[in-house]
């Protein structure tokens, strides 16, 4: 531990990870389905507000350069899992930060943090998803409407168990008017919503559900970029599954 972390190990420890690791969590203000207007230029004073008041972040160290929307974060060290980036566009609020990417005893950090922007934002769409890559994928994904019909699954995509899914699919594209008869092919052959667990793409069901409702990226778009002292438990089991095939 120091003063700018509450990791054990030096920060330039190697990690295990990859560039399929995905841990986002996007929040969609009303009204929706949102216009299909581009989104407005990133808000970085609100970007900074908005990380610093994540549950998973302790404090906010340093802003640094920002990134093109399109290009993600990717770790090769300790000190690389101190970054998360935020994105603030108009109505669409993103966070990528890889705390979401813990599920070691049982956690699922992406349902509890989406349950918490629901608290803070009660009318907003809100939809999580984490698929960190530890040897095996592990993906863990949320959606959740602005009256609280959520739907959650997590589980491992290689296996057809175990899985934990809450929530029905069918019901909530509904709520969200969006027919499935009006997917493509694509769509409906990755999707699999009638299927068992982990032959369901979760993750491109919250992306096709974004895109439906306003979450649309133009080129030139921007996301801050934050260093941060991720709290003492969730810099704890990060670390533990980070690093588990290092050591």
């Amino acid at each position: 531990m120091t003063e700018l972390s509450f990791w054990t190990h030096p920060a330039e420890t190697a990690v295990r990870s990859s560039n399929s690791d995905e841990y986002v969590i996007t929040v969609l203000d009303p009204p929706l389905p949102a216009s299909t207007a581009e989104l407005p230029a990133h808000d970085r004073e609100r970007a900074r507000a908005f990380a610093e008041a994540f549950p998973t972040v302790d404090a906010v160290l340093e802003e640094l350069s920002p990134l093109p929307a399109s290009e993600a974060l990717y770790a090769e060290t300790l000190s690389d899992l101190d970054l998360i980036a935020v994105g603030c566009w108009g109505n669409v609020t993103c966070i990528s930060d890889p705390a979401l990417a813990t599920y070691d005893a049982g956690m699922t950090p992406v349902l509890q943090e989406v349950t918490a922007l629901h608290e803070r934002y009660p009318k907003a769409l809100i939809v999580g998803s984490a698929s960190p890559d530890f040897g095996e994928t592990h993906t863990e994904d949320v959606i959740c409407l602005p009256g609280g019909l959520t739907l959650f699954a997590a589980g491992f995509p290689a296996y057809p168990t175990p899985w934990d899914v809450d929530g029905d699919p069918h019901a909530l594209l509904k709520a969200l008017d969006i027919d499935p008869a009006e997917l493509t092919d694509e769509e409906r052959e990755d999707l699999q919503l009638d299927e068992a667990p982990h032959v369901t793409n979760w993750g491109m069901l919250g992306g096709l559900v974004l895109d439906r409702c306003g979450r649309r990226y133009r080129p030139g778009l921007e996301w801050s970029v934050f260093r941060v002292r991720h709290t003492e438990d969730y810099t704890s089991v990060m670390e533990e599954m980070w690093m588990w095939t290092a050591y």
